[in-house]
């Protein structure tokens, strides 16, 4: 997903967290994510996109942020 942020470097930035550590041990769960997950969040903060697990597919992911920033 870090290219994500490289294709679209003025819009778009991609950060990365140890869910095994504190302070990001206990957000994963209040996500509903058992081990790792992604989260797309808009400007302000709001959550538009979430996937747990392994349900995290790439190719969703990329049209997601593709049509959101169509639209922005």
């Amino acid at each position: 997903m870090s290219e994500l942020g490289e294709t679209h470097q003025d819009k778009v930035t991609v950060e990365h967290y140890d869910a095994t550590i504190e302070p990001h041990k206990n957000k994963q769960q209040g996500y509903g994510f058992q081990s790792h997950g992604l989260l797309i969040q808009n400007k302000t903060g709001d959550i538009v996109f979430k996937q747990a697990d392994h349900a995290v597919n790439e190719n969703e992911v990329k049209a997601f942020v593709e049509t959101y920033l169509k639209k922005d």
